[in-house]
């Protein structure tokens, strides 16, 4: 027996202690963080292709000298010119991730009683927080979208690359991704994104993600920063204008839906920026490519688009002890790249 196995072996009291009874506490503690804030976020509506698909469209500059002649006709000289209205309406889509684990546990388990319940019931809730946090992983991390297969598993585009402005169909990471490349008017603005290990995370440089997206969407707006522990750590020991959340029940809270009816409560940092207010709260660590990734978000750019939602499936007991799996479909949507931004790298 390893030294490992040891350590949970009882040793025998001797003498006037060999009838000592034992006590073994009926607590275990899980450690890992279950939330999934971003997918917690995401509008859900439903998709019934592998390939799912929406639009997006944009309005032309403003024209300062647009003015008509007196008397013109519309359509002739000196009048307005017909135009299409729908020339940059352009089409953009990812694939279905099929996500699943599967669980078991013995019969003789399934009868005896233990400090942890490891029964079929807490097998199951265990399994379903795993592929919870496996979604929230897939939608944060780099990974390009790839075509499922009778030998390649499908893969959805995460948002590293839909919010990467540099990236261009056939190069670097869109090279395998096989969904459409995001069009130059859509992409995320390169002032949005702060991915320079030489550059602190200032206020000025924050301010100035903020500045980039206000310049390109022209709309005043509350935003939510998904923030890995290195970047919401560096905002708050080095802004000046963010408020400690005051826990459950005080005002700078805000709550996910988790998509299986669960609610969940995080405490918020305000950040009071030029063009609106950004909520600051922490991404699951686990979820995060590195913890100098954060993600700054407006929930109605974004949505998933579920082909199956979350559920157990039972199989049958082949003699060994009841079994099973959960598993879950669907896609991130990014419907305005060029109205989000992110955080990748910085000076500490």
């Amino acid at each position: 027996m390893t030294d490992f196995d040891a350590s949970f072996r009882s040793t025998p009291p001797t003498g006037s202690g060999v009838g000592n009874r034992e006590q073994l506490l009926d607590l275990t503690t899980v450690l890992s963080p279950r939330q999934a804030p971003v997918y917690g976020l995401l509008p859900k509506q439903a998709a019934t292709a592998d390939l799912v698909e929406w639009t997006v469209d944009d309005l032309r500059d403003p024209a300062a000298g647009n003015a008509v002649i007196e008397g013109a006709d519309v359509g002739t000289t000196g009048g307005d010119e017909f135009v299409g209205q729908f020339d940059n309406l352009s089409r953009l889509n990812n694939r279905l991730q099929h996500f699943r684990d599967t669980f078991r546990v013995s019969k003789k388990q399934e009868i005896m009683d233990s400090v942890t319940p490891v029964r079929i019931q807490e097998a199951e809730e265990k399994a379903t927080s795993q592929v919870l946090r496996d979604i929230e992983a897939s939608i944060c991390s780099d990974n390009g979208a790839v075509t499922g297969s009778g030998t390649a598993a499908g893969k959805l585009r995460g948002l590293g690359v839909w919010l990467d402005p540099t990236l261009e169909a056939g190069a670097g990471t869109q090279s395998t991704d096989d969904v459409t490349e995001v069009p130059d008017a859509f992409k995320t603005q390169a002032g949005a994104v702060l991915a320079d290990n030489a550059l602190e995370l200032t206020e000025a440089r924050f301010n100035g993600m903020l500045t980039s997206i206000f310049e390109e969407t022209g709309e005043q707006q509350d935003m939510i920063l998904v923030a890995g522990t290195q970047v919401r750590n560096s905002i708050i020991d080095g802004f000046t204008r963010v408020q400690a959340g005051t826990g459950n029940g005080g005002g700078n809270t805000t709550v996910f839906n988790q998509g299986d009816g669960t609610d969940v409560s995080y405490n918020v940092e305000i950040f009071q920026g030029p063009y609106g207010v950004v909520k600051i709260i922490s991404a699951n660590p686990k979820c995060l490519p590195d913890q100098k990734r954060a993600y700054l978000l407006d929930p109605s750019l974004l949505g998933w688009a579920e082909g199956l939602s979350m559920g157990s499936t039972m199989l049958e007991d082949q003699g060994g002890g009841p079994r099973g799996y959960i598993d879950a479909m669907g896609t991130l949507c990014v419907k305005g790249c060029n109205g989000l931004g992110k955080i990748t790298d910085f000076a500490v």
